[in-house]
């Protein structure tokens, strides 16, 4: 499959959830993710004839920049429910809604060179954390499940490395929540009553500055626990 001209600008945004930074991709007059509202970052981005900024999400390391960029652009701001909807296509950049990090997540993919662009669904090193009530890890596994299907090649995610094999990424994905939520189950089975002691138990690996978001994952675990077993 051909191989097209996607440009990677990587914000100056480091951190534990955004790795080295947010991804900006361009790829002709369209940009996904012009990231935080960074002069200098969104200056490399306007480079570029840009007509149309695409969101994955509206979280601010990924989309506050947008309005800046607008201005300095004219481009239009699409995101879920406001100018994107599921299957949309724009330049043979196809939306895919794909809930769970965030209610109005969507990926997008190009099926001519099987590349997906994966914003907070997958990142290119570690895991995405999914946190109620906002985060759904009922949804994220379905979604997970769904871009499974597109059977892409590879992934451009919003934060990390490029991920060249695809598929492997999406299993590893898949195997790692279903391992915690396994982990999870063990931790209550032994009489854990806290999402502390969830996390002792669950998540023994996990340095204590880590901790935070470790519990926020435990408890995307139980509420999805809670409604599986809801349903019978």
């Amino acid at each position: 499959m051909r191989s097209p001209g996607f440009t990677t600008i990587t914000a100056d945004n480091p951190g534990p959830m955004t790795l080295s930074g947010t991804n900006t991709y361009v790829f002709g007059d369209i940009v996904i993710d012009p990231g935080p509202e960074d002069e200098a970052h969104l200056s490399k981005v306007a480079g570029s004839s840009v007509r149309t900024i695409l969101l994955t999400h509206r979280h601010p390391d990924h989309a506050s920049g947008a309005p800046r960029l607008s201005e300095i652009t004219g481009a239009s701001v699409l995101a879920f429910g406001e100018g994107i909807s599921d299957g949309d296509e724009f330049s043979g950049l196809v939306a895919v809604h794909t809930p769970g990090h965030a209610p109005d997540h969507v990926c997008f993919f190009h099926e001519e060179s099987g590349t997906l662009f994966s914003g907070d669904l997958i990142a290119g090193e570690g895991s995405i954390i999914v946190a109620p009530p906002e985060g759904s890890l009922a949804d994220y596994m379905e979604s997970l499940d769904r871009v499974r299907k597109l059977s892409p090649t590879r992934i451009l995610p919003g934060h990390g490395p490029e991920v060249a094999d695809a598929g492997a990424k999406i299993e590893e994905y898949i195997a790692h929540r279903e391992e915690r939520e396994a982990k999870v189950i063990a931790a209550l089975e032994a009489g854990a009553e806290t999402v502390e002691e969830i996390v002792a138990l669950a998540y023994p690996e996990v340095p204590p500055e880590m901790r935070p978001y470790a519990e926020r994952s435990a408890e995307a675990h139980l509420e999805k626990i809670g409604s599986l077993r809801d349903r019978f």
